[in-house]
C-alpha cells in the first residue's frame, strides 16, 4: 500500500530576488503514488519553486521538508538518493557519450561501474535511445538531449530498494508529440510504482491527460491545488492565464480538449 504522507512538503515558502517577490507563501505537498503538475503563465514562479523544493535555493520564509527533514539538512549524496531533479537548464557534459551521461545518475549510490552501466542501458532501452549510446552529448539535438537528461534522472532512482521523489522542470519542452507522451507515460508509471513525481508543464492537454494533481501558480502565489478533474476547468484556467480557455469536445465525445479561445489575439 502506498503511503499518503507527503514525500516532499513546502510550507509557507516565500522567495525574494532583487527586491521582487518570486514566491509568496506557497504551500504544496508532493505525495507518493501521484503525479503533480505545476502549471501557470510565464513568470509565475514555477522553476523557482522547483529550485526551492530541490534544496538548490533557500527560501526567505517557510520551509521544505524531504521525508520529514529539512531538505537543506541532507548531505548532497544523501539528498540525491532520495530526490532526483531534471532541471530546465541541464548543461550537456562535454566529452561524454550518451551512455556515460546516463551512468552519472548512479554516482550518489556508489554501486560500481558495472551496476551503473547495466542500469544506464536499461534506461536507454526504455526511452528508445540505444542507438545514441556512443554519440557525444554535444552532438545531440535538443530533443535527444532532453530524453537523455530524463534517462539520467531515472537512473538516479532506479532499483534502489526504496521509492523516491522525482522533480521535472519542463521535461517535454523540446520534444515532438510522440516523445512527449512517451516521457510523461514513464513519469506517470513511476508514480504508480510509489514514487512521488512533480512536473512543471505548459501544455494544458498533456496536464489533463497525465497528472493526478494540479498546482496552479500565478504571480508567485498558489491560486489553487487539487485533483486534475476539478482544476482543469476553463473558468479557472481563463482567470489564471488571462486569456480565454475553452473546452472543445472531440467528435467521438470521448473527451474534451482545452484550447485558447478565439479572442486571445487582439
Amino acid at each position: 500500500m502506498i503511503s499518503a504522507e507527503p514525500r516532499l512538503l513546502a510550507e509557507g515558502v516565500t522567495l525574494t530576488r532583487d527586491g521582487n517577490r518570486i514566491l509568496d507563501h506557497v504551500s504544496l505537498a508532493v505525495v507518493p503514488g501521484r503525479l503533480t503538475a505545476v502549471i501557470g503563465p510565464n513568470g509565475a514562479g514555477k522553476s523557482s519553486l522547483l529550485s526551492v523544493l530541490s534544496g538548490l535555493w533557500q527560501p526567505d520564509q517557510g520551509r521544505v521538508l524531504l521525508e520529514g527533514r529539512p531538505v537543506g539538512d541532507y548531505a548532497p549524496a544523501a539528498r540525491a538518493r532520495r530526490c532526483a531533479v531534471m532541471r530546465q537548464d541541464n548543461t550537456r557534459p562535454a566529452g561524454l557519450t550518451v551512455l556515460e551521461a546516463v551512468e552519472l545518475g548512479r554516482v550518489a549510490h556508489g554501486g560500481g561501474a558495472d551496476e551503473a552501466q547495466t542500469i544506464a542501458w536499461e534506461m536507454l532501452r526504455r526511452l528508445e535511445l540505444e542507438e545514441l549510446a556512443a554519440r557525444s552529448c554535444t552532438r545531440l539535438s535538443g530533443g535527444e538531449w532532453q530524453r537523455t537528461a530524463f534517462a539520467r534522472t531515472l537512473a538516479q532512482i532506479w532499483q534502489t530498494g526504496r521509492t523516491a521523489t522525482l522533480l521535472l522542470d519542463e521535461p517535454v519542452s523540446s520534444l515532438d508529440p510522440a516523445h512527449q507522451h512517451q516521457l510523461l507515460a514513464q513519469a506517470r508509471r513511476l508514480a504508480r510504482d510509489g514514487h512521488a513525481v512533480l512536473a512543471i508543464l505548459h501544455d494544458l492537454n498533456l496536464t489533463a491527460h497525465y497528472a493526478d494533481e494540479v498546482a496552479l501558480l500565478k504571480e508567485g502565489r498558489l491560486r489553487a491545488c487539487g485533483p486534475v478533474g476539478e482544476l482543469m476547468n476553463p473558468d479557472i484556467l481563463t482567470e489564471v492565464y488571462g486569456c480565454p480557455v475553452i473546452a472543445v469536445q472531440d467528435p467521438a465525445g470521448a473527451r474534451a480538449f482545452l484550447s485558447l479561445g478565439p479572442d486571445e489575439v487582439k
